[in-house]
């Protein structure tokens, strides 16, 4: 009988060894450097995301693991079932700005992580490091002090800090990576860093000074430095246990809704010149979107199969839908839901609504008010679907602003740093 063929040999890990810049936190050292940041009160931002803690779900998911660790450490519900009844963040439910299958591949971008926070409730603050002209930090001093009191302000419970950093820097093998910061140790100037690589890495200390270096490394995806994203949770956003399930989602990624935003701007333009109808209007986008789009841009979440035809046979019976096509339609739901997604375009925060023709605008600002009284649910998710719109719109904002050279950037930009913008900026991604 012939012996069965032999294993193929693969190489594989468990875990680390730490570099010598890292204080394990386990550590009798760890220890007393957590000792130490209790005393001064420095590990509020510890004590709400250590119950939290997750890893890492796939090697590339570093900043998918840092956010939905922030993300339910925070409260924030994601209007969504995750499982059975339970409303809860999974890694797998982040996929606004890129498809999950993308950033599986390469990870995600600074800009990217802020527009997913963005996306799902949060407040998002950008710091990355200025540079020099020779790629050197510069104005170090100051940098390093508005970290510092950044780590002071979330160290005290008031947002949690996500870290974007180069593992070099640090002496740990891999580059680009993204964590949460769970204290700082003011005595010893030490930040905690609760790495989602549980595999690889477990949580360590390390010095204020050298996780700033860490951020300094440019990250080849953007042509920027890395950086940090200070969090907390968007004061206008629902977050009760009471809150309704959100049923619907914007399907588009940063690039498509750069280019529809694009399209749909010059097409607004071109109909000024020829005074439309509210109705005349709204079956020129409706055709507009169902022509120049592959798929639906706004989808049916898959755990809203009951609950959403109830919503979209109330929308059919206003004037707003009686201006469509939709009972003639092949497809009658799509048309509904594009006319869903057509009142998230034309809300008042969003800047295509300032292009409506004057003649179309009053009568359509009427039939949206009509419909969104009317029918139960729909400004909420009216109000969702635009709060995605503008988290996309920042993310190609940002890198348009720093020329970084992925998603919807222009390209020919040279290379700048930001201090504070309130708005995603460049840096981050990778590998674990």
């Amino acid at each position: 009988m012939a012996s069965a063929a032999p294993l193929v040999p693969q190489r594989t890990f468990f875990k680390r060894p730490l570099p010598t810049s890292c204080t394990a936190f386990a550590s009798p050292e760890g220890k007393a450097l957590f000792a130490k940041a209790l005393a001064e009160g420095n590990l509020e931002s510890y004590f709400t995301l250590a119950p939290q803690m997750v890893t890492q779900n796939e090697p590339a998911f570093c900043a998918l693991g840092t956010l939905v660790q922030i993300l339910n450490a925070l409260g924030v519900d994601p209007q969504r079932r995750w499982k059975s009844g339970w409303r809860w963040y999974d890694q797998d439910m982040l996929d606004c700005c890129r498809p999950l299958s993308d950033v599986a591949a390469v990870g995600l971008t600074m800009s990217e992580f802020a527009c997913l926070s963005l996306c799902n409730g949060l407040r998002a603050v950008v710091h990355t490091p200025l540079l020099d002209p020779a790629g050197r930090a510069a104005r170090r001093d100051e940098g390093l002090a508005q970290f510092r009191e950044d780590l002071r302000t979330t160290s005290r419970g008031k947002g949690v800090i996500a870290l974007s950093y180069s593992r070099k820097t640090l002496g740990q093998t891999g580059d680009g990576h993204f964590s949460p910061i769970g204290g700082w140790c003011e005595e010893e100037d030490m930040v905690l860093v609760l790495d989602v690589a549980r595999f690889k890495y477990p949580s360590y200390w390390i010095p204020v000074s050298l996780a700033y270096d860490a951020m300094l490394p440019i990250d080849k995806a953007t042509g920027q430095p890395r950086g940090y994203v200070v969090l907390d949770v968007a004061g206008n956003e629902p977050g009760s246990l009471d809150a309704p399930l959100s049923q619907t989602t914007v399907t588009l990624n940063k690039s498509t809704w750069a280019s529809l935003n694009g399209s749909l701007s010059r097409l607004l333009l071109q109909s000024a010149k020829d005074t439309p109808t509210a109705a005349e209007l709204i079956n020129t986008l409706l055709s507009h979107l169902a022509l120049t789009l592959p798929t639906s841009p706004i989808a049916g979440r898959a755990s809203a199969a009951e609950s959403l035809p109830l919503l979209l046979d109330s929308l059919s019976t206003t004037r707003l839908a009686s201006t469509t096509p939709f009972a003639s339609s092949p497809d009658p739901s799509a048309v509904l839901l594009n006319l869903t997604f057509l009142l998230a375009l034309l809300s008042p925060r969003s800047a295509l609504t300032a292009l409506v023709p004057p003649l179309a605008a009053e009568e359509l600002s009427a039939l949206a008010d009509e419909a969104l009284a009317r029918v139960e649910g729909l400004r909420e998710e009216v109000d969702n679907a635009a709060r995605q719109l503008g988290a996309l719109g920042e993310c190609c904002r940002s890198e348009e602003d720093n020329g970084a050279a992925c998603g919807c950037a222009r390209p020919g930009k040279g290379v700048k740093g930001l201090e504070g913008d309130a708005v995603p900026a460049r840096g981050g991604g990778g590998k674990a």
